[in-house]
Parts: C-alpha cells; sequence; structure tokens
C-alpha cells in the first residue's frame, strides 16, 4: 500500500523521550508523506481495548510486561501520569531463562542449542498463575499424566526429532523471584 493514502497509529514505551517521538514524526511526515499520524502510549492503547461501552473513562494502572522491560503505568482520563511510571527489573525474558533453568536442573534432554527456544515456547503455552502453589503441587503428584505437557522438537545437527516434559514448571515458571543482586541496588 501507499503511505499517502493512509494515516497511521504507532505505539511507543511509557517512557519514550519527546525527542524520539519528534524524530519519528519528522520521518513518517518527510519521508513517507503520511496525511496523518497518532503516536499513542501502549499502555492507554490496552486500556481502551477493555472498554465496550461509548462512554469510556481510561482510568486504571497498567503492568505492561514485555521482552526486555516491565512498568506500571498509571493512567487518568486517557492520559499517562507520567511522574508515577514505575519499572520493575523483572521480565519476560527473565521468566523464560528461569524456566530453562528449571527444565535443566530437573534433567530434560534438550539440545543446549534448543533450551531458551524450549522454555520460551513452554512459557507461552502452557505457564499459568495459580493461588495456592501447594495445591498445584499436589494436583501434579496425584495426576501427572494430566498436568504434564510435552513439547517436541527437532535437533538443529542432526534433524533427530526429542520430547520434553513440562510439569511443575507450568505454575512454577511465572513464580520467578528477582535474584538477589537486583534487590540491592
Amino acid at each position: 500500500c501507499d503511505p499517502e493514502d493512509h494515516y497511521f497509529l504507532l505505539t511507543e514505551s511509557p517512557l519514550t523521550p519527546p525527542e524520539t517521538r519528534e524524530y519519528t514524526g519528522e520521518i513518517m511526515f518527510e519521508t513517507f508523506n503520511v496525511p496523518g499520524l497518532y503516536i499513542a502510549v501502549q499502555p492507554v492503547l490496552a486500556l481502551a481495548a477493555g472498554y465496550t461501552t461509548t462512554k469510556c473513562e481510561m482510568t486504571g494502572v497498567v503492568v505492561d510486561v514485555g521482552d526486555g522491560a516491565t512498568h506500571i503505568v498509571p493512567v487518568a482520563d486517557g492520559y499517562v501520569i507520567g511522574n508515577s511510571i514505575s519499572s520493575i527489573p523483572l521480565t519476560g525474558k527473565d521468566v523464560t531463562q528461569f524456566i530453562q533453568q528449571l527444565m535443566k536442573e530437573r534433567g530434560e534432554h534438550i539440545p543446549p542449542e534448543e533450551s531458551f527456544d524450549v522454555a520460551r515456547r513452554a512459557k507461552e503455552m502452557y505457564c499459568y498463575t495459580c493461588s495456592d502453589i501447594v495445591k498445584e503441587f499436589n494436583k501434579h503428584d496425584r495426576e501427572p499424566s494430566k498436568y504434564i505437557k510435552r513439547l517436541t522438537g527437532i535437533k538443529p545437527k542432526t534433524g533427530a526429532p526429542y520430547t520434553c516434559d513440562i510439569g511443575y514448571e507450568r505454575f512454577l515458571g511465572p513464580e520467578d523471584i528477582l535474584p538477589p543482586r537486583d534487590l540491592q541496588q
């Protein structure tokens, strides 16, 4: 499609500096000749997506967890309260690495070059949070065949198939805690 025929909606991170926004607008207007541009902060759009009535008051707190950053963003009447944004040094990548570590400690036979990708797939497909971790352990111990999931893959070097089980990682992964070094900062 021709960018000159379309209006554009772009999203940005909550802590993007204004200079970056201005530079993005400059590129869109001067290079692509777009007729219109709106740059929205992701948490505001997340709140807007949750409203179904025509009279929406977009006020709330959005927890924006990404692969490399986590932000807690307060929004009042559709506007981000910039000086109240908090960042947490726990990201999606940290959860994936924690699941990878749990699977390695349990002795799953996953090719080393595939272990991060397998942990990421396990996180995205099977992980969940629970309100009582002891009950989850008991459920898994009583009927493991009902709760254990299986991932399959192909070894990159040999082309041979492999399988691995996803057990306690399903609910332990989201329980990841900050390493002590991060708490001291």
